[in-house]
């Protein structure tokens, strides 16, 4: 990240803004010109974060948008197969999407909107955390694959998903206790997600979930560039976990798993991984409930068992309710 900033200085903001100045080719203890201010340095960092996230937000949420709303909305399939799903009752319209609905376009502006001017805020306090962490030198990124080997260069990609992971699953839960919950109450304001609902948090919400990633590299050596494309997939993963469009991994926290959260609230709390909410019983399985399983003789056998499990206290009830609606704190 560090060469991508300052060759952003040289080359973009230097020609730009400061015509004939030269940056000096010295290099100081930390990875920028010796010529660049601290104050100057935590403006283009916050201005790459910003405008570097807006990009992939705008091109990968409209693609994603595009091609599974859209296009599918278009596609009308046999009713005998197991995708085919008619829109809200509306027998004309089928999608292969069984989590699509005749989507609200106030919504989704709003969604675009509180994107807009959150990840800016965001992007903000991100680069405040990352002037200390990762620009100041204390991260442990590195430049040769040679300095921990291959196998270590491998598996650090899945060493970080584990430790943010983890993480986000307190930090995300946290952020359920009525207590904490007006923070998170923005994002959930989106029942019905959209692929443009990804970064539509309250900016310290965000802020929170986002700390994980920075956190990283101060505990496990990573490679810095492949750190820069991790950071890069995780803002595509948000997008794909709104979308509602799941891959149907075992073990994997997918878009249908995402999709119950928003719609059970007190469920699904990972964000890669299905691990930690089995293990602390806060897994819901999205293929048994509607929309992704639309069996009705199905969904009422997995009620009844579900509320026999309940009585015979086999499984502590968790409300469905939002937090602010019901005091209890799971």
């Amino acid at each position: 990240m560090d060469e991508l900033l300052e060759l952003t200085n040289i080359y973009v903001v230097d020609p730009v803004f400061f015509p004939g100045f030269t940056a000096s080719a010295e290099r100081g203890p930390d990875p920028w010109s010796k010529d660049y201010s601290r104050l100057r340095q935590f403006l283009v960092l916050w201005t790459f974060l910003y405008l570097s996230s807006l990009i992939v937000y705008i091109i990968f949420a409209s693609s994603t948008f595009l091609a599974f709303y859209v296009r599918k909305r278009r596609e009308n399939l046999d009713p005998s197969r197991k995708e085919h799903h008619v829109v809200m009752g509306r027998t004309s319209e089928h999608t292969v999407n069984v989590a699509y609905w005749p989507w609200d376009t106030k919504q989704i502006r709003e969604e675009i909107w509180v994107s807009t001017w959150s990840l800016c805020i965001m992007s903000g306090l991100v680069a405040c955390a990352d002037m200390v962490l990762l620009v100041g030198g204390l991260a442990k990124l590195y430049n040769n694959i040679s300095d921990y080997g291959y196998v270590y260069f491998a598996l650090s990609p899945l060493l970080f998903l584990v430790f943010t992971d983890t993480l986000i699953y307190w930090i995300h839960r946290a952020l359920h206790w009525p207590s904490l919950y007006w923070l998170h109450k923005l994002h959930h304001h989106y029942k019905e997600t959209t692929p443009f609902s990804a970064f539509s948090f309250h900016p310290l919400d965000g802020f929170a979930q986002s700390l994980p990633y920075h956190l990283f590299p101060l505990f496990f050596p990573m490679h810095k560039y492949l750190y820069t494309v991790t950071l890069m997939m995780v803002g595509l993963w948000t997008i794909n976990i709104h979308d509602r469009m799941t891959l149907r991994i075992p073990g994997v926290n997918g878009a249908a798993h995402h999709t119950i959260h928003h719609t059970k609230f007190n469920y699904n709390y990972g964000q890669y991984f299905t691990f930690w909410d089995r293990f602390f019983d806060t897994y819901k399985d999205p293929l048994s409930e509607w929309p992704y399983e639309l069996d009705e003789q199905r969904l009422e056998k997995e009620r009844i068992k579900e509320m026999e499990m309940k009585r015979a206290g086999k499984v502590a009830p968790i409300p469905d309710e939002e937090p602010s609606e019901n005091k209890k704190v799971q």
